[in-house]
């Protein structure tokens, strides 16, 4: 049974004890009443609203699986077999770009380089790993 139900039950219940709504008691339990329907109601609103969000974010996870297998097919090429072997070899590393604050994702010849340039805003992002060095 639905909350909705149990709480129009509940109610039905109430008004077959033909409680007095003049008295104090009977006003209280009227509000109970009416209360747990609207919280029933809104339950099942939010109840109904979560499934929508969890069909939705199924469906953005699928479409962006098929954009990873586009990304790494056209980066890596789709001829050679062992591509994505090559690919759990790279190692990636994410930046947050200060400027636009969008995460990039950087392989180890693009740290190497020294600098790269944000895709998203165009800013000049740089990499000193000179205090790095000295620890070693």
């Amino acid at each position: 049974m639905e909350l909705s139900n149990k709480a129009a039950y509940l109610k039905g219940l109430m008004e077959g004890l033909k409680i007095d709504e003049s008295t104090d008691q009977g006003k209280v339990m009227k509000a109970m009443a009416e209360l747990l329907e609207e919280m029933a109601k809104a339950i099942e609103d939010v109840t109904v609203l979560a499934d929508e969000t969890v069909d939705v974010v199924d469906s953005i996870s699928d479409d962006l699986s098929d954009l990873e297998d586009d990304f790494y097919d056209e980066f890596y090429g789709e001829d050679d077999e062992d591509d994505y072997d090559d690919a759990d070899d790279t190692t990636l590393y994410e930046c947050v770009c200060p400027t636009c604050g969008e995460t990039i994702v950087l392989d180890d010849e693009m740290v190497g380089s020294g600098s790269v340039e944000c895709p998203n805003c165009g800013e000049n992002l740089e990499f000193d790993f000179s205090d790095d060095e000295a620890e070693e």
